[in-house]
């Protein structure tokens, strides 16, 4: 899995899935950019994000909108994903 982003940009796309870096924000604010990227439609399946902590307040949002959860090893033999966790949600209906 790649964990490198652009520079300019906390959403990028791999071939995995649509990832979000959300660390160094602010209690909610990492929850309402991962809710704004489901709700929108940017991440279409499957989105991965990049946390500093594990989002225990996210995983009853994700059932509600049809969507599934998986915590991820952060290690990815990169830096940039060496701290914190990896969320991978996965949308399981149309």
């Amino acid at each position: 899995m790649t964990c490198a982003r652009p520079e300019e940009s906390r959403t990028w796309r791999a071939d995995d899935a649509v990832h979000i870096d959300v660390r160094g924000l602010e209690p909610p604010e990492p929850m309402i950019a991962i809710l704004q990227a489901i709700d929108s439609g940017e991440a279409d399946t499957v989105l991965v994000a990049h946390l500093d902590r594990e989002p225990i307040f996210l995983y009853p949002e994700l059932d509600d909108r049809g969507w599934s959860h998986q915590l991820l090893e952060s290690s990815c033999g990169s830096a940039d994903c060496e701290d914190g966790v990896m969320v991978r949600m996965e949308r399981w209906g149309p």
